[in-house]
Parts: C-alpha cells; structure tokens; sequence
C-alpha cells in the first residue's frame, strides 16, 4: 500500500483561510508578539471557490497551472501574492484584534512579507544539492501570462506541497521531518548508510522509522486572489495537487486540515471535494499582527478529513 498524503487545508468560508500557517497539534495555548518561523501546512479556500457557481467569466477564463523552479524571484512573487490576497484579504479577516486592511502600514506589509518569503524560500526555493524532502509551489495563472517571469499581480491562486513525517497523528515539521531522517540513516554501520545513501524518503521512513512514523506529503497554502473568486481556481489547484502527488510521487490518499467552527469549509471539502472525517485534534494558528508587522498564535481545533486517490 502506497503512503498517505496529508493535504493541509484549513479552508475558510471564502477564499482564504484562518490559519494557512502554522499548526501544530500540541495544544499549546500563547501567543508570540515577535517575528517567527512560518510552519505553513494550512491551505485556504473554500465556499467562495464554490465550483457549483458557474458564469461565463469562468467557463471562459484559461488557467495555466504551473510548478515554480523554486528561483528567488518566483518565491517572493509567491509570498507577495499570499501576503496581498490571504492574509490581508481574507473574508474572515485574519488581522489580530479584529482590525482591517487600512489598519496595515507599509512598513508592516513589507515586514509581512519579508518573514512570509523567508518561510517560503527556506522550504521550496533552490539549493545546492538534492532535497531530501521534495517541496514545490504549484501557481495558477491567466493563459496569456508569461509563466517564467510571473509576478504577484499575474498570480491567480497557488498552493505548495512538500513531503514530511507523519507521527500517529502528528503531522512534523519540515526541520523535524528532516532531522528524524537524517538521525535514522546516520545511526547505521558505515556500509548500510552506503546503501541508503540515495535511498528515497519513502524507502527510509519505510525501513528505518518505527510503524507509527510514515513519510507523507502535505498540500498547503491553499488561496486565491480577491479577483478570481467564485471561478472554480481552488478546485482546480486541489486536482493538480492530487494528480502531482498520484502520478509523480506515488501517494494514494491525501488528508487536509480543516478548522472545526468553519462549517463552509467543511462542506466544501465534505460535499464538493470529497473528503472524510478522520479525526479531531487541537492546534495553534497565526493572525496578522498589524502593529508590528508579524505573526501572533491562537488556539484552534482542527477536524483532519481524507480522501483516496
């Protein structure tokens, strides 16, 4: 049986959701008031994606769907656009303090930015050498756009997947996924890490790792842009994530993340995508600290759905 692919979709009533950034299922309950270390595994959209609401914009509308070369360049036109479209224009409003989007300086948006693009080029930009853990952007775009010079305003929607651990039910971080993986190769004699050497995340998650850890890969940041709502982008990202990890990475069920007190959601993913229930974990998530131009955390519960490929 082929492993399991966690898609990360906390998906709001309305495009972009409450917590595209970091959740992790520990339950704990602060909030930091300083810059961190996004640990984006949320994807956004829902009900105004609604893929029932046809109109001839969108029956008309050509949509390229294409992975980014991870270029520095490609990864800041990426962050720009989710700060622009998700986390300052999100229809559940994802400013701490209930605040809107004249609330957010210049400054605090370049600052947004800068720590969303640093979080983005540290997990799918280039490096020297292989990526043990596979990650890259998937972008949607106009037909006519020039995908190999997009800019943030070209953007139409996007969503990245990369490939981690999965704990029971803990899904881990990128830095702890790659941690476990390298500590497992290295505990071995001289001659078996030979033979490991080039051996695939699957393969050492599968040989090397206790039962209960499982190598997956998590679909995440999930949106679209305010101007290409209601037009059928977030389903048609949710099926090329799907096909990209059926056919390139050989995964046979894809999970998501979903906010429990987010009902549209829910039902987007229930009744149009397909997904079921597995189970219910508590979380933390981010808002927009508009003052300092950061991140804050907030407690969530979370409702983890599936769906076999």
């Amino acid at each position: 049986m082929k492993p399991s692919l966690l898609l990360a979709a906390s998906a709001l009533c309305g495009s972009q959701t409450a917590f595209v950034s970091s959740f992790s299922t520990n339950g704990a309950a602060f909030r930091s008031r300083t810059p961190m270390k996004l640990d984006m595994f949320f994807a956004t959209e829902a009900a105004d994606d609604d893929t029932a609401a046809a109109s001839t914009t969108k029956e008309s509308m050509d949509v390229k769907l294409t992975p980014l070369d991870g270029s520095e360049s490609s990864v800041i036109s990426a962050a720009k656009f989710m700060v622009d479209s998700f986390w300052l224009q999100s229809p559940q409003n994802l400013i701490d303090g209930g605040g809107d989007l004249s609330s957010i300086s210049d400054a605090s948006k370049s600052s947004l930015t800068n720590i969303q693009a640093d979080d983005l080029l540290s997990k799918y930009g280039e490096r020297m050498g292989k990526r043990k853990l596979d990650a890259l952007i998937v972008v949607a775009s106009d037909g006519s756009s020039d995908t190999k010079s997009l800019s943030a305003d070209d953007i139409l929607g996007l969503v990245t997947i990369e490939v981690r651990l999965l704990n029971s039910n803990d899904l881990l971080s990128a830095d702890e996924s790659e941690f476990r993986l390298t500590q497992a190769v290295a505990s071995l004699g001289p001659k078996q890490r030979r033979e490991y050497k080039d051996a695939s995340v699957l393969d050492i998650a599968r040989e090397l790792l206790p039962p209960e850890v499982t190598a997956v890969c998590s679909l995440s940041n999930l949106c679209t842009s305010p101007k290409a709502r209601r037009m059928g982008i977030a389903a048609k990202l949710c099926s090329e994530a799907e096909r990209l990890t059926k056919e390139e990475l050989s995964f046979d069920e894809i999970y998501l993340r979903v906010e429990s007190e987010n009902e549209a959601a829910k039902k987007l993913y229930e009744d149009k995508l397909g997904y079921q229930c597995k189970f219910e974990a508590s979380a933390t998530a981010l808002r927009v600290d508009a003052e300092r131009g950061g991140f804050v955390e907030v407690d969530s519960d979370i409702v983890v759905m599936s769906k076999k490929l």
